[in-house]
């Protein structure tokens, strides 16, 4: 599974339907299926996940560190659960994100 499809599982979507066990989109009750997964490079897919952690109580902070590198912070009262740098913005996010659904699924 690749973390596009693990972040795809944590919003509740599955893999295939289940009335049509022979296509590869993913589905969820209420939504469209998805024919693909573009978490890593667009912020509207992203900003579902991040919704779904802070209904979760933690929070995600996103810091310029230096004129390169983006800092982002997932926490819980002040407790850093994850913190990843990229030089990227959205890939920062995106790295914390798929460490942190690892993190939860493993709890």
């Amino acid at each position: 599974m690749n973390d596009n499809e693990l972040i795809a599982e944590f919003l509740g979507y599955t893999r295939p339907h289940p009335k049509y066990p022979g296509t590869t989109y993913w589905y969820k009750d209420g939504e469209e299926p998805l024919t693909i997964l573009s978490f890593d490079t667009d912020w509207n897919w992203l900003m579902e996940v991040i919704e779904k952690i802070e209904g979760l109580n933690y929070s995600l902070e996103i810091n310029k560190q230096e004129e390169l590198d983006y800092q982002c912070l997932i926490t819980q009262k002040n407790n850093i659960i994850i913190q990843k740098f990229n030089q990227i913005k959205i890939q920062a996010v995106y790295q914390a994100v798929v460490e942190f659904i690892n993190q939860f699924k493993n709890k």
